[in-house]
């Protein structure tokens, strides 16, 4: 974080507790207490003013002993506009379950400050949450109090050691809140009042996401109203191979969920933004679509073969209906994240051309598909075995310079490139109304999308020759309005179903009652699903000399047999490379290097070499290894395995449609299930949905 701060904090000494409102038993305010309020500011400068004093004031709060009283003197000229008022607990708080945070606002004195974010913090602000504030507060004068929400369930993660990188925090020790404002123009003296910190939920997820689409949408068109307007009606063969995508976008999906974009790669993927402006698009091209949630895991210079690991522990577990990636390395390698990709989920792919960058100037005019980081012809060629979305991009990059007689070359400010490699927002823009250019709803695509993912009503009959078929078994099931429900202990459903995920549509009630799952004749809890989670590398590991820890150690795991639930530990033991590997079940199971293939001694966990990165510049198509080993002894990384099965739905609840992932990472061939009611309540299923990925 740039600035340096400013000591003009006042520690909080009131009796802190279980206070309450007219609503509703709350936490207890963390803005009392043993608390610290301090600022920082973006700047300094010692002939420009600048005082924050903070006082407890008793006599006006919202909840609790006090609210804290922040006058505030700045002067009219100064460097930056930017402010935050920090919030400092006694001890960290751990808000990794939270859904958000409350805080009550009152403008006393002046006016005109703007609230823009809010980070929380770890020790030392080595990692930065930034959070959203989901409640518009109106700060143009003095007035009453105000609630102010600050969303927690979507936060951009700042890596200090590599800033402009995404970084992994799961908010468990949040010991620094910072509530983040912008400044008016001119002198500020302003009295400003906090209260009532504290954690609270959220609306509804499809209620917020709509609430902040309309935000989004209306400050995105507003920007892109600076550049020019483009022609983007699809082309014959544009949307060919989103035939899932486009029937969501188009009809929406039941029961309603976000559609979900999964975004991997390197900084390039990283400077196309946060996705807002392909959703923006999309709402525009699809009224009917539903929520739609951008997701990005990105790395410093990282080339196909490590995004690999992403893939496979990242993006494949949250099944997503779109997959975006943008990026550099070996064909062969990003052939690996297809066929990854094209196993385990159903998601539709989109890859695009990398786009013209400043040491590219000598193939101008002479070969667009000429670049050093990319073979472009063979990137078309396995997207077209895949059934992948291509986008030629760096065609299109390269028309609209001509079009705009531009050239390919640094302008941060009116061109399309930052610096001599990554795109200015400007270019940014081009890029995704590129992609975005695809998804047109189309009468014929390259696959039918019910054969990757279908619906299977209840019937009372069974299908012959092995169909795919969900049948009520026995008397005491009603079918009535395209559910099935029933009232009696032990009721079945058989479904029959070919795939490797399926889903439960039911719907919830006062007196519904559990319903346990069999799949093959065997108890959820021992069907062979398993899948392994985000590798993380330990907080106190050695930093490489440049780029991050996140930069350096293994990027994917392969899973073996005998699998048992589990979080695994690598251990690095000396700074030659050796490591050990050790199970909070199994125990010690084995040692090995970094440099060697390695095959744990029950069999469960493989560790391939070349998934493992020696630092930021290890971009092995490019430049070789250096020989250099960058971990130290004591490094660690963690992952978890775990079954990703449901062995119990619970139809119990206020009412309700609510979806349910029965089975993911299953052998993708046919399976027969089982539901078995647990008890005498309502259970009602409405439906079952089945997911085929097309590679087995």
């Amino acid at each position: 974080m740039s600035g340096i701060g400013i000591g003009l904090g006042i520690v909080c000494v009131i009796s802190a507790g279980i206070v309450s409102s007219a609503e509703a038993d709350v936490a207890p305010d963390w803005s009392e207490g043993a608390c610290t309020w301090t600022t920082q500011s973006y700047w300094q400068d010692d002939n420009t003013r600048q005082k924050y004093t903070f006082t407890p004031h008793s006599d006006d709060r919202v909840a609790g002993e006090c609210s804290v009283q922040v006058h505030a003197q700045v002067g009219a000229k100064r460097p930056k506009s930017f402010v935050e008022l920090r919030l400092s607990p006694a001890t960290p708080l751990d808000l990794s379950q939270a859904e958000a945070v409350e805080v009550w606002l009152k403008v006393v004195e002046g006016a005109g400050w703007k609230a823009r974010n809010a980070y929380f913090c770890s020790p030392g602000f080595e990692k930065l949450a930034v959070a959203d504030w989901v409640d518009e507060i109106d700060m143009t004068a003095p007035g009453q109090w105000q609630r102010a929400v600050i969303d927690l369930t979507n936060v951009r993660v700042i890596d200090k050691a590599t800033p402009n990188q995404a970084g992994s925090y799961d908010r468990g020790d949040v010991a620094t809140i910072c509530l983040n404002f912008e400044l008016p123009p001119g002198a500020v003296d302003t009295t400003l009042r906090i209260d009532a910190m504290r954690p609270t939920t959220l609306p509804p997820l499809p209620e917020r996401l709509r609430a902040a689409a309309v935000k989004a949408d209306w400050g995105f068109w507003r920007w892109r109203s600076k550049y020019p307007q483009r022609d983007l009606s699809p082309r014959p063969d544009d949307g060919r191979n989103l035939a899932l995508s486009l029937r969501k976008l188009s009809e929406g999906i039941s029961p309603e969920r976000p559609f979900l974009i999964w975004g991997i790669g390197p900084s390039y993927l990283n400077f196309l933004g946060d996705g807002t402006a392909l959703a923006c698009h999309l709402r525009q091209r699809f009224p009917n679509a539903p929520p739609i949630v951008y997701k990005k895991h990105v790395g410093s210079s990282v080339p196909w073969r490590y995004v690999l690991g992403w893939a496979r522990h990242v993006v494949v577990p949250e099944q997503p209906d779109l997959v975006l990636l943008y990026g550099i390395g070996l064909e062969s390698d990003l052939e690996k994240i297809f066929q990854t990709l094209r196993r385990q989920t159903t998601a539709d792919i989109v890859v695009a051309s990398v786009h013209w960058k400043a040491d590219d100037v000598s193939f101008w005019g002479k070969d667009e598909d000429a670049t050093n980081f990319a073979d472009i012809p063979e990137m078309r060629r396995i997207c077209a075995k895949y059934g992948v979305e291509f986008v030629e991009n760096r065609k299109e990059w390269a028309n609209y310079l001509r079009d705009h007689n531009m050239e390919v070359e640094v302008d941060p400010e009116h061109g399309l490139l930052q610096d001599g490699v990554q795109q200015s927002k400007y270019g940014a823009l081009v890029i995704n109304e590129n992609i975005v250019r695809h998804f047109a709803a189309r009468d014929t695509y390259a696959y039918d999308p019910n054969d990757r993912e279908r619906r299977l009503g209840v019937t009372r009959s069974e299908t012959d020759g092995g169909q795919e078929c969900a049948t009520a078994m026995g008397p005491h099931w009603t079918l009535l309005d395209g559910a099935a429900g029933t009232d009696a202990a032990g009721s079945r459903i058989r479904v029959q179903f070919t795939g490797n995920r399926i889903d439960l549509i039911g719907v919830r009630a006062p007196d519904g009652v559990r319903a346990k799952i069999r799949l093959d004749g065997l108890p959820a809890e021992e069907v062979p699903c398993f899948l392994a989670g985000p590798i993380v590398p330990g907080r106190d590991n050695a930093a490489p000399p440049q780029g991050s820890i996140g930069d350096i150690g293994p990027h994917g795991i392969d899973l073996g047999r005998g699998l048992v639930p589990q979080t695994w530990t690598i251990r690095v033991t000396d700074d030659k490379g050796h490591y050990e590997l050790v199970g909070s079940v199994t125990g010690a199971d084995g040692e090995g290097n970094v440099l060697k293939p390695f095959v744990s001694n029950s069999g469960q966990i493989g560790i391939p070499p070349e998934l493992w990165r020696h630092g930021a510049g290890c971009v092995p198509f490019l430049h070789p290894w250096n020989g250099k080993i960058l971990n130290k002894a004591g490094d660690t990384y963690t992952f978890d395995v775990y079954r990703a099965c449901a062995g119990i739905v619970d139809f119990q609840g206020n009412g309700g449609e609510f979806r349910t992932t029965l089975f993911q990472a299953l052998p993708n061939q046919s399976h027969v299930l089982e539901l078995i009611t647990a008890g005498e309540g309502r259970v009602t299923v409405k439906r079952f949905d089945v997911f085929e990925p097309p590679l087995r």
